[in-house]
């Protein structure tokens, strides 16, 4: 039987992203801290602008991973488009050439001037200082897209790597971003929140070592719509997010590896919603892994009347290793409606395997309500635990589902009877306690199911996207980031 994809359904609603810190005329402070303070092959993501494909559909897309057809994310837009021009950019290039092979430019930014809807910009290897781009549009169909040409790095020592204000079709992808004062990239839109910027695709970056100790992040994105974060390495991001979205709608964060950041990986709040992360790898994040809401200025807010900070984030077919040291955890609900962690794989947590919390508390804000926690495979040493479940005031745990999570306890015996869910949350349905998952080399990374595991075929129904290799999720499917049964 055809299901709707669950964002499908979300497109429908309400979208928007973080409400913090932006670009230069819109570098502005979101007026709310945060609070506490390798990729899978391939993967095609996010929106191509138009209706979204059903999860099932025969045409759905791909990811490179392999897998049957009909399980991807929704595919970004720029796949299989050609572009009409290309514009060379090299370090021994001169600025008043005409961007051709034998006549290359010397900045990216002036290529960005001289790029029209249709024109890729090839930048060839070396090392680039900031890039400051302004407003960059290309057009659907008919994008500009930024593209490394060899190893090209940016190095941003001298403020923030890359900013682009109200763009819209753009992709950038293969740059290396080392060493930003401030954030690694800065994706907004203006200022003017009624214009977002749209359609952006990041792809195959690596993003490390932003930040000099203030709220800075590796990718701050405030009010984006329709965005894609593909197989790019996140790391290094010093007091801030590895992503930081305020205000951003309709995302597809998948295939990214982000790790040995000093607080939180992907954050999502000031009214972002609709945004699905899938597939990444997390690793040794002291804080919040994931934020699904959190605390954001009401001025900062897109739209300006959000009643959430945060809506509808899928949470699905990640893996988590060794997070949470820091008073942190996989996943923290932070003032967010109907948000869900759904077949994800987590190894060795710390301090908790989950939040529910209310930051935000002007009368218009909805609780903390109706998050689902199913699916997942817990691989724990209780000793690192505080409490199971931390439950924050002002929040309503009793809407929360808590059902079909396999829990096995690396220093507890047979006779462990599973966590304690407290705070209010209702019992967990169906659980399984205290049985090897099987993952197939733990110690080496890889946390596949080996044969005859108990998570095969032991979850609940969910409308999933696929697993973290690409793969169609069985019906019922198994618990955690990897499907077991065969395809």
């Amino acid at each position: 039987m055809r299901r709707t994809a669950w964002w499908v359904v979300a497109a429908l609603a309400l979208a928007a992203c973080d409400g913090g810190e932006d670009a230069d005329a819109s570098v502005t402070d979101d007026a709310g801290a945060t609070s506490d303070a390798g990729r899978r092959d391939g993967g095609e993501d996010p929106r191509d602008g138009g209706d979204l494909p059903d999860a099932t559909a025969p045409d759905a897309s791909t990811p490179d991973g392999g897998g049957p057809t009909g399980c991807a994310p929704p595919a970004p837009f720029d796949l299989g488009v050609s572009y009409a021009r290309t514009l060379h950019v090299s370090t021994g290039g001169d600025d008043a050439n005409d961007g051709s092979s034998a006549a290359p430019l010397r900045t990216i930014a002036a290529a960005a001037r001289l790029a029209t809807p249709g024109t890729r910009v090839l930048v060839a290897a070396g090392t680039y200082p900031a890039q400051q781009l302004g407003t960059v549009q290309g057009a659907e169909g008919a994008p500009i897209a930024f593209v490394a040409d060899g190893e090209v790095i940016i190095d941003a020592s001298s403020g923030i790597g890359w900013a682009m204000q109200d763009a819209a079709w753009v992709v950038v992808e293969g740059f290396t971003i080392v060493d930003a004062m401030v954030h690694g990239m800065n994706l907004d839109d203006g200022g003017d929140y009624s214009t977002p910027a749209h359609h952006l695709v990041l792809r195959g970056l690596t993003v490390r070592d932003a930040g000099s100790g203030g709220n800075n992040d590796c990718i701050k994105m405030s009010g984006v719509d329709d965005f894609w974060l593909i197989d790019n390495e996140i790391s290094g991001c010093d007091r801030g997010e590895a992503v930081d979205m305020v205000g951003c709608h309709r995302g597809v964060i998948t295939g990214n590896h982000i790790h040995d950041v000093v607080q939180n990986g992907v954050q999502a709040k000031g009214g972002s919603a609709d945004t699905l992360i899938h597939g990444n790898l997390f690793e040794d994040i002291p804080g919040r892994a994931v934020n699904a809401g959190g605390s954001t200025g009401l001025a900062f807010f897109r739209p300006s009347d959000a009643p959430h900070e945060a809506a509808r984030i899928r949470v699905q077919s990640n893996v988590f290793v060794r997070v949470g040291a820091e008073s942190g955890a996989p996943i923290a609900y932070v003032g967010c409606d109907a948000c869900g962690f759904v077949n994800n794989t987590v190894v060795e947590p710390r301090t908790w395997i989950a939040r529910i919390l209310q930051e935000s508390t002007d009368a218009r804000f909805v609780p903390s309500r109706d998050g689902v926690f199913a699916n997942n495979v817990i691989v724990v040493n209780t000793a690192d635990i505080r409490t199971w479940i931390n439950v924050g005031g002002g929040t309503a745990p009793e809407t929360f589902t808590f059902s079909h999570n396999l829990w096995y306890a690396l220093d507890e015996d047979a006779s462990w009877s599973g966590p304690t869910l407290s705070g209010g949350v209702p019992a967990e349905t169906d659980p399984i306690i205290q049985r090897d998952p099987m993952l197939v080399d733990r110690a080496g990374g890889d946390f596949r199911l080996a044969a005859g595991s108990p998570a095969e075929g032991a979850g609940r129904a969910e409308t999933l996207a696929g697993d973290r290799d690409g793969r169609c999720y069985a019906d019922p499917p198994s618990l955690g980031a990897y499907e077991r049964a065969a395809p």
